[in-house]
């Protein structure tokens, strides 16, 4: 009788660690879906007729040491990221800031983008 105990007992305990192991762990954040895209528009002239204004976003990388391209592709991802906040799928970019394209050691180092988000059909 003992020994059918233990058995059961450890078939119930392999049975909870494969039922909570099969478990998705949550992200902090959603991960953005592939399909839903937001298009950068650049240049003061854009025919953004059929669009809808939703906000003036803004956007800006950290000062870490990072590369002047993963500087860039920071920003651009925050103001994506902000645009896609208010419902947005379009974001026009009105002003870029650069404080330093090389590294000079005291300068801070940052990329700032702003803009309007808008939705368009």
């Amino acid at each position: 009788m003992y020994v059918q105990f233990k058995t059961w007992a450890l078939i119930m305990a392999m049975g909870l660690a494969l039922l909570f192991s099969g478990q998705p762990v949550l992200a902090e954040t959603p991960a953005p879906k592939a399909d839903e895209t937001i298009l950068l528009l650049l240049g003061k002239e854009q025919d953004l007729t059929g669009c809808k204004l939703l906000g003036k976003v803004t956007a800006e990388s950290e000062d870490d040491g990072a590369t002047y391209p993963e500087r860039m592709f920071e920003a651009r991802d925050k103001l994506r990221a902000e645009t896609a906040k208010l419902g947005g799928n379009a974001v026009h970019v009105l002003q870029t800031y650069n404080t330093a394209r090389y590294a000079i050691p005291g300068i801070e180092q940052k990329i700032k983008f702003s803009g309007n988000a808008y939705f368009c059909e």
